[in-house]
C-alpha cells in the first residue's frame, strides 16, 4: 500500500485520512507521496509524476480515490461517471441488533472506501422522539444526539444519511404497549384513518428532519397484511385495501412535506393489494395506478431470482407507475447465523445491470435481521463492494473492482468470504438462498428432533470440514476473523449436534444401552462444551458490532438450549438407573417438519427462520 502525505488541498480532511488510516483503509507517513485532491466534473484518479490526485465530482469521491490510488503503480489513471445518485447499505437497527456508534463510523469508513455515498438506518422504533417514552423503551434506541452525530460524521466524508422508518405496519415492538392501543389496527399495524396515528407519525418524522439533513425518507409501508382488517373493519366497515393504503400514504407524505421530505417508499402494497402477491405477472390497472400519490418514491424491493426476464418484467410493471422508482436489492444475512452473500453478489450482478438501464438513480443494499439478527452484519462487505462499484462501473468491470476492493478493504477475497456460505450448503441439496440448516439444526431438540428427518449420515464430517476450513481463515486475523471464527464454532457443535437425535433415537429404539450412556455422558457433554465456546465467539462478535441490549435474547434461545443438554443427560440417567421405565420423547415417531411426503427425495428444509417454530411444538 502507499504512503501518503497531505498537502494543502487535503489538509482539510486529515481527520477524515486518519480515520480511515487507523482502519487500514490508507496509510500516511513521512517520505509517502503527496496526495491532492481538485473539484471536477468528473471523478478522476491518477499516479503521476511521484503525486497521487483526485479529481471530485462529489465529496465521496475524495475518499474513494484515495484508497483506490493506495495499490496502484506509477502512471495509473482512471476516470468514472456515477451510475446511482444515491447507493448504500441499509442497516437494520429494529430486530434487536441496533449497531452501535463506533460500528456505524466504521460503515461510514468502508463504504465510501467501496465507492458508496450514503447510509440507509432502518429503524422502527429504536430512535428517541420527545414525549413519547415508551416508542423504542428498552430496545437500546438511538438518542437524538446519536444520530445527529453520525449523521454528522458520515457527512464530513461526504456520505448521506437517509432514514428509514414504518409508517404503517412492522410496528410489533412499539404497538405490543398499551398506550398505542388506541392507534393499532391489528397485530402490527397502525389504524389508517385515526388523527392520533398521524400525531405519532408526525413526530416520527419531525425526530428525524430534527437531525438529518437529507431530502429523503423511506416511509415504509410494506407488508401491511393486516390492514383495514382489525378496529379500522370495526369502526368503518369494510372498504377497499387499496382505498385505505392511498388515503393513509397521501396523509403521510403530506407530513413529510411538511417537514421538507421527499417520501420513499416500498413497493410491494399495491401489487399485493391487486393480486394477493408482489410477483405476480399481471400488472395493475390504470385505475388503481391514478391513485397513488405521485411525489411518493416507489423502491422496488427484490432479493430472490436470477433469471433477469423476471427482474425485467418486475422493473416494466414498476414503470407504468407515474413515480420515481427506487431500487432495493439485499445483502442475504437474515436467514438465521449463516449469511447467503454468494447468493447476492449473484443477483445483484444481474439487477443492478437491469436498473442502470432504466435510469434508476437511488439503489440500496438491505441488511435485515429477520428473527433475531443471529448473523453478523460485517460478512455483508463483498456485496456493499459490488454495489460501491456498480456506481462506479460496469458489468464485469465492476465485479473485478469490487473483488480488488474486497481484499484491499477486508484482508480477505471475495471467495473466502463466500466460504462463510458453506455451513448452509450441505451434502444434501441447498433448495434456496433461505434454507438455514444451521438455525434449525442447532436449535433442534435433542430429545424431540423434530429436524432428525432433515439430516444425514454424511453432516457430522461435512460440518468438520467446515469448522476446519473456516477456523483456518479466522486465523488470518485483521478486522474481519471474527466472522470466520464464529462460523466455525458453529460448525463444532453441528459436527456433533446435527446427527445427535438420530443416533439417541435409534440407540433407544435398539435398547441399547451402551450406546446411550455414551452419547449422554461423552457427546453430549461435548456438544455442551461447545455450545458454550460458540456462544462466548457468538456473544464477543455480536458486542463489538452491535449494542447489548439486544442479546438478551441470544442468552435467552442458547441458554434455554444448553439447559435441554442437561435434560437430556438427567433424564437417559434416570431412565439407565431404572427410575422411570420409558424415555417418553423417544417413544414420539418423527415426522418431516414441513409435512412433506415420506417418499420425498429431499432433505432441507426452510425452517422458517423462525426460532419459536423451530425450538418447540410446544407454546414458548
Amino acid at each position: 500500500m502507499l504512503s501518503y502525505i497531505l498537502t494543502e488541498s487535503t489538509a482539510v480532511y486529515k481527520p477524515q485520512f486518519e480515520y480511515m488510516a487507523e482502519l487500514g483503509l490508507l496509510q500516511f507517513q513521512e517520505g509517502g507521496i503527496p496526495l491532492e485532491v481538485e473539484a471536477g466534473e468528473r471523478f478522476e484518479i491518477a499516479l503521476t509524476d511521484g503525486t497521487a490526485k483526485v479529481t471530485y465530482k462529489e465529496k465521496a469521491d475524495i475518499f474513494c480515490g484515495a484508497f483506490m490510488l493506495a495499490n496502484k503503480e506509477e502512471g495509473y489513471s482512471a476516470a468514472f461517471d456515477s451510475r446511482f445518485e444515491l447507493c448504500g447499505a441499509m442497516l437494520d437497527n429494529s430486530r434487536n441488533s441496533v449497531t452501535n456508534l463506533k460500528q456505524l463510523k466504521e460503515y461510514v469508513a468502508y463504504s465510501v472506501a467501496l465507492g458508496l455515498n450514503c447510509l440507509y438506518l432502518y429503524n422502527e422504533d429504536t430512535f428517541e422522539i420527545e414525549g413519547e417514552p415508551y416508542f423504542g423503551y428498552m430496545r437500546d434506541r438511538y438518542t437524538a444526539a446519536e444520530i445527529k452525530e453520525i449523521h454528522d460524521f458520515a457527512a464530513e466524508f461526504g456520505v448521506e444519511t437517509v432514514p428509514c422508518i414504518q409508517t404503517l405496519a412492522h410496528l410489533n415492538q412499539a404497538l405490543r404497549w398499551y398506550c398505542y392501543a388506541p392507534i393499532t389496527d391489528m397485530g402490527d399495524t397502525m389504524l389508517a384513518d385515526e388523527e392520533k396515528t398521524y400525531e405519532l407519525i408526525e413526530k416520527m418524522i419531525a425526530a428525524w428532519r430534527a437531525v438529518c439533513s437529507t431530502e429523503y425518507i423511506n416511509i415504509g409501508m410494506d407488508e401491511a397484511h393486516f390492514l383495514g382488517r382489525g378496529k379500522h373493519l370495526d369502526k368503518h366497515g369494510a372498504e377497499a385495501k387499496f382505498d385505505i393504503m392511498c388515503r393513509h400514504l397521501k396523509r403521510v407524505a403530506d407530513i413529510c412535506e411538511k417537514y421538507g421530505f421527499k417520501p420513499m417508499m416500498w413497493s410491494d402494497m399495491f401489487f399485493r393489494i391487486a393480486f394477493g402477491g408482489y410477483y405476480s405477472d399481471e400488472s395493475i390497472y390504470p385505475e388503481l395506478l391514478a391513485k397513488v400519490p405521485e411525489n411518493v418514491t416507489l423502491a422496488y424491493w427484490d432479493y430472490y431470482s436470477t433469471d433477469r426476464d423476471k427482474y425485467i418484467k418486475q422493473l416494466d410493471k414498476h414503470f407504468m407507475f407515474d413515480n420515481e422508482i427506487a431500487f432495493a436489492g439485499g445483502a442475504w444475512k437474515w436467514s438465521g447465523f449463516t449469511p447467503s452473500i454468494d447468493h447476492s453478489w449473484k443477483v445483484s450482478e444481474i439487477v443492478l445491470e437491469e436498473v442502470k438501464k432504466r435510469g434508476v438513480g437511488k439503489v440500496m443494499a438491505t441488511c435485515w435481521g429477520d428473527d433475531g439478527a443471529e448473523c453478523l452484519s460485517a460478512c455483508i462487505m463483498p456485496v456493499l463492494a459490488l454495489y460501491g462499484a456498480n456506481r462506479l462501473a460496469d458489468g464485469k468491470e465492476a465485479a473485478e473492482l469490487a473483488k480488488e476492493n474486497t481484499l484491499k478493504a477486508c484482508g480477505y477475497t471475495v471467495e473466502e468470504f463466500f466460504k462463510l456460505c458453506r455451513p448452509s450448503v450441505t451434502p444434501a441439496e441447498n433448495l434456496t438462498p433461505y434454507a438455514n440448516p444451521t438455525k434449525y439444526l442447532f436449535y433442534n431438540d435433542p430429545l424431540k428432533g423434530m429436524f432428525d428427518k432433515h439430516t444425514t449420515a454424511d453432516f457430522g464430517k461435512f460440518y468438520a470440514d467446515c469448522a476446519e476450513e473456516l477456523g483456518a481463515l479466522s486465523t488470518k486475523g485483521g478486522r474481519f476473523g471474527y466472522l470466520f471464527d464464529v462460523q466455525a464454532k458453529l460448525c463444532r457443535v453441528l459436527e456433533l449436534k446435527a446427527t445427535f437425535g438420530v443416533e439417541l433415537k435409534a440407540a433407544y429404539d435398539k435398547g441399547d444401552k451402551a450406546e446411550l450412556e455414551r452419547l449422554a455422558n461423552e457427546v453430549m457433554s461435548e456438544i455442551y462444551a461447545r455450545t458454550e465456546a460458540f456462544y462466548e465467539a457468538f456473544r464477543s462478535g455480536w458486542m463489538k458490532e452491535s449494542r447489548p441490549g439486544g442479546f438478551d435474547t441470544q442468552d435467552i434461545r442458547i441458554g434455554g438450549l444448553s439447559r435441554r443438554y442437561l435434560a437430556v443427560m438427567h433424564t437417559i440417567a434416570d431412565y439407565l438407573a431404572g427410575n422411570i421405565d420409558r424415555i417418553e420423547e423417544l417413544e414420539q415417531e418423527r415426522l418431516y417438519f414441513d409435512c412433506r411426503g415420506e417418499n420425498s427425495d429431499k432433505c432441507l428444509t426452510i425452517g422458517y427462520n423462525n426460532y419459536k417454530a423451530i425450538a418447540t411444538a410446544n407454546i414458548l
